[in-house]
């Protein structure tokens, strides 16, 4: 691998489908492919000597994901071995965009592109990237087209209230992302995930949620595609758009 100043290039990892990450069908859930990027980039910052712990300690500091959207090929097996590729794809004054490819063999079969910005903890405040991390380094092209979704005008019904549990708590002692995506996904009867396959999924995080909190689930449909809102009180927490094909 070549260093360029603090980030890798792309970093390459290896690993293999678990019982933990499959669904009803022995498949990689749309569940455990998030939890399993969110574990790729916190390693890819963690080689960077950017991930959490580091940045709390150094700089008061944390990232938060803003966004995530993963495109899936085709469905990736209980026991599938797979690379993993993650590299950074864009960049700006606050936000970084990290790109983590799925292979099987030389077959692509699923990849995620996450938006993040980092936060100051004392003023909960975005922190500008360059004012801790220098840009000169290379960026790699994305294997995405285009920008991440718009939510607009969309007549979203209420499906479920949710309250955050102790085991949905992360170290930051907010809620984890992965939960907001158990939480939408939680909203669909098995046989619809069993009988469909999610081929798109994308979510914005809008807002933090702690311990106790109660959560409205709206839902909306257009064509194939379901659009979910989450929201605490007036305020809009994550939404989120996927494709059942």
């Amino acid at each position: 691998m070549i260093r360029i100043s603090y980030f890798e290039v792309e970093m390459i990892f290896n690993g293999k489908v678990g019982a933990s990450v499959c669904d009803a069908e022995a498949r990689l859930s749309v569940l455990g492919a998030v939890q399993l990027v969110q574990d790729y980039v916190s390693e890819f910052y963690g080689k960077n000597s950017i991930d959490q712990t580091t940045l709390r300690a150094k700089h008061n500091a944390m990232w938060v994901f803003t966004k995530n959207r993963v495109k899936f090929f085709r469905s990736v097996l209980w026991n599938e071995e797979f690379v993993v590729e993650c590299f950074v794809s864009s960049l700006t004054s606050v936000k970084m965009v990290i790109d983590t490819v799925f292979y099987v063999g030389e077959e692509m079969v699923f990849c995620s592109q996450i938006e993040n910005c980092m936060v100051d903890l004392s003023t909960q405040k975005i922190r500008r990237i360059e004012n801790i991390f220098p840009k000169n380094f290379v960026i790699k092209p994305s294997n995405f087209d285009g920008s991440f979704s718009r939510f607009c005008n969309l007549d979203y019904v209420p499906y479920e209230s949710i309250q955050i549990r102790s085991t949905s708590i992360d170290y930051c002692h907010h809620t984890n992302n992965t939960e907001y995506v158990r939480f939408v996904l939680n909203s669909f009867h098995v046989a619809d995930l069993v009988s469909k396959q999610i081929s798109y999924f994308e979510i914005h995080y809008l807002s933090q949620t702690h311990e106790l909190d109660r959560l409205l689930l709206s839902k909306s449909k257009e064509d194939n595609k379901t659009f979910v809102l989450l929201t605490k009180g007036k305020e809009k927490i994550a939404e989120c758009v996927l494709t059942l094909t």
